[in-house]
Protein backbone atom coordinates (compact mmCIF):
# COMPACT_ATOMS: atom_id res chain seq x y z
CA UNK A 1 0.00 0.00 0.00
CA UNK A 2 1.53 3.07 -0.81
CA UNK A 3 -0.57 5.04 1.88
CA UNK A 4 -2.97 6.46 -0.52
CA UNK A 5 -4.89 3.32 -1.44
CA UNK A 6 -9.05 3.19 -0.55
CA UNK A 7 -10.47 0.59 0.46
CA UNK A 8 -12.58 -1.07 -1.65
CA UNK A 9 -16.41 -0.46 -1.29
CA UNK A 10 -16.98 -4.27 -0.87
CA UNK A 11 -14.74 -3.85 1.82
CA UNK A 12 -16.57 -1.17 3.90
CA UNK A 13 -20.04 -2.12 3.00
CA UNK A 14 -18.89 -5.98 4.97
CA UNK A 15 -17.54 -3.72 8.09
CA UNK A 16 -21.08 -2.27 7.92
CA UNK A 17 -22.58 -5.12 7.72
CA UNK A 18 -24.28 -4.10 4.34
CA UNK A 19 -25.21 -5.86 1.31
CA UNK A 20 -22.80 -6.65 -1.31
CA UNK A 21 -23.14 -6.91 -5.06
CA UNK A 22 -22.37 -10.16 -6.66
CA UNK A 23 -18.93 -10.01 -8.57
CA UNK A 24 -20.97 -11.50 -11.55
CA UNK A 25 -21.91 -9.55 -14.06
CA UNK A 26 -25.60 -9.26 -15.22
CA UNK A 27 -25.99 -11.37 -11.54
CA UNK A 28 -28.42 -9.66 -9.01
CA UNK A 29 -28.24 -12.79 -6.26
CA UNK A 30 -27.69 -12.37 -2.78
CA UNK A 31 -24.05 -12.31 -1.33
CA UNK A 32 -23.12 -13.78 1.39
CA UNK A 33 -20.51 -12.17 3.35
CA UNK A 34 -18.77 -13.88 6.85
CA UNK A 35 -15.97 -12.63 8.66
CA UNK A 36 -13.28 -15.02 8.59
CA UNK A 37 -10.65 -13.14 10.50
CA UNK A 38 -8.38 -14.28 13.36
CA UNK A 39 -9.98 -13.16 16.61
CA UNK A 40 -6.49 -11.35 17.13
CA UNK A 41 -6.20 -10.13 13.74
CA UNK A 42 -5.41 -6.43 12.86
CA UNK A 43 -6.85 -6.63 9.68
CA UNK A 44 -10.09 -8.25 8.57
CA UNK A 45 -10.66 -10.74 6.06
CA UNK A 46 -14.45 -11.28 4.72
CA UNK A 47 -15.61 -14.03 2.58
CA UNK A 48 -18.03 -13.29 -0.03
CA UNK A 49 -20.26 -15.53 -1.62
CA UNK A 50 -22.82 -15.16 -4.27
CA UNK A 51 -26.40 -17.62 -3.03
CA UNK A 52 -27.10 -17.86 -6.69
CA UNK A 53 -24.42 -17.76 -9.20
CA UNK A 54 -21.93 -19.18 -6.68
CA UNK A 55 -19.33 -16.34 -7.71
CA UNK A 56 -17.18 -16.43 -4.41
CA UNK A 57 -14.16 -13.83 -3.70
CA UNK A 58 -12.19 -13.16 -0.14
CA UNK A 59 -11.26 -9.40 0.29
CA UNK A 60 -8.72 -8.43 3.39
CA UNK A 61 -7.58 -5.35 4.49
CA UNK A 62 -3.60 -4.44 3.86
CA UNK A 63 -1.33 -4.43 6.57
CA UNK A 64 0.60 -1.00 6.56
CA UNK A 65 1.04 0.58 10.19
CA UNK A 66 3.80 2.39 9.34
CA UNK A 67 3.67 5.07 9.53
CA UNK A 68 1.34 6.04 12.65
CA UNK A 69 -1.55 8.22 12.60
CA UNK A 70 -0.17 11.72 13.43
CA UNK A 71 -1.44 14.01 16.35
CA UNK A 72 -3.18 16.43 13.91
CA UNK A 73 -5.50 13.25 12.44
CA UNK A 74 -5.78 11.45 16.19
CA UNK A 75 -7.30 15.12 16.93
CA UNK A 76 -10.07 15.11 13.87
CA UNK A 77 -10.69 11.31 14.49
CA UNK A 78 -11.86 12.07 17.73
CA UNK A 79 -13.25 14.97 16.65
CA UNK A 80 -15.61 13.46 14.27
CA UNK A 81 -16.48 10.93 17.05
CA UNK A 82 -17.21 13.40 19.38
CA UNK A 83 -19.67 14.84 16.43
CA UNK A 84 -21.13 11.62 16.04
CA UNK A 85 -19.68 11.53 12.56
CA UNK A 86 -18.34 8.43 10.68
CA UNK A 87 -14.14 9.21 11.39
CA UNK A 88 -12.26 7.72 8.66
CA UNK A 89 -8.65 6.35 8.20
CA UNK A 90 -6.75 9.59 6.72
CA UNK A 91 -4.70 6.55 4.88
CA UNK A 92 -7.52 4.11 3.09
CA UNK A 93 -10.95 6.11 3.87
CA UNK A 94 -11.60 2.95 5.69
CA UNK A 95 -14.19 3.58 8.63
CA UNK A 96 -12.51 3.43 11.66
CA UNK A 97 -13.73 1.74 15.83
CA UNK A 98 -13.51 2.65 18.82
CA UNK A 99 -13.15 0.16 21.50
CA UNK A 100 -13.70 0.98 25.45
CA UNK A 101 -10.68 -0.60 27.03
CA UNK A 102 -10.65 -1.35 30.95
CA UNK A 103 -9.05 0.98 32.80
CA UNK A 104 -8.57 0.71 36.59
CA UNK A 105 -8.21 4.16 37.49
CA UNK A 106 -11.64 4.65 36.36
CA UNK A 107 -10.71 7.02 33.34
CA UNK A 108 -12.13 6.42 30.21
CA UNK A 109 -9.58 4.45 27.87
CA UNK A 110 -10.77 3.74 23.99
CA UNK A 111 -8.42 1.75 20.94
CA UNK A 112 -9.10 3.65 17.71
CA UNK A 113 -8.50 0.19 14.54
CA UNK A 114 -9.01 0.54 11.63
CA UNK A 115 -9.19 -3.20 10.05
CA UNK A 116 -8.64 -2.18 6.92
CA UNK A 117 -4.59 -1.33 7.10
CA UNK A 118 -4.40 -2.51 10.68
CA UNK A 119 -3.36 1.11 12.69
CA UNK A 120 -4.30 1.02 16.12
CA UNK A 121 -3.95 3.83 18.90
CA UNK A 122 -4.62 3.99 22.24
CA UNK A 123 -5.60 7.03 24.55
CA UNK A 124 -7.74 8.53 27.23
CA UNK A 125 -10.92 10.21 26.77
CA UNK A 126 -12.06 12.64 26.57
CA UNK A 127 -8.53 14.11 24.79
CA UNK A 128 -6.98 16.73 26.94
CA UNK A 129 -7.64 19.47 24.45
CA UNK A 130 -11.34 18.83 24.50
CA UNK A 131 -11.50 19.34 28.74
CA UNK A 132 -10.27 23.20 28.18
Amino acid sequence: MNGTEKAPTAFVQALHKQSVSCGTQGCSGSVNVTDISQSTARVKTFRLQCLVCHWSETISGCLQISPPWDEGSLMEITEEHLLHLEPVCPYDQAPLEFHSLPNPRRRARYRISCFFCGRQEELDWPPEEAKR
